[in-house]
C-alpha cells in the first residue's frame, strides 16, 4: 500500500462522512463521528476484502468495493447506535 493510496483512501471516506452527515445533519460532534466511522469502516471493509480474497471493484492497491460497503454498513450502525441513546434521553 503506498501513501498516495493510503491519502485518497482516506479522502474517498471523507467524503462518504461529509454526504452521511449532509443527508442526516447534525453539529460539528456529529460531523467528526460520521468522518471517523467513514474512516474506520473504509479500512476495515478493505482488510475484509483484502483477507476474503475479494476483488470488488479494485481502483489500484484500493478494494474500493468492499471499503464502500464496509464504510457504508459502519455509518448506519453508528448512526443507528447513536440515535438509541437521543431516544431514551428524551424520555
Amino acid at each position: 500500500m503506498t501513501f498516495p493510496s493510503v491519502i485518497l483512501g482516506i479522502l474517498m471516506a471523507l467524503i462518504l462522512g461529509n454526504a452521511f452527515h449532509f443527508w442526516r445533519g447534525g453539529g460539528f460532534k456529529w460531523l467528526l463521528m460520521y468522518n471517523l466511522l467513514a474512516i474506520a469502516g473504509f479500512w476495515l471493509g478493505h482488510l475484509v476484502g483484502f483477507l476474503a480474497n475479494l476483488h470488488f471493484l479494485p481502483l489500484g492497491p484500493i478494494n474500493l468495493g468492499t471499503s464502500l460497503i464496509g464504510s457504508i454498513l459502519l455509518l448506519f450502525a453508528g448512526w443507528w447506535l447513536s440515535m438509541a441513546s437521543v431516544e431514551n434521553n428524551q424520555k
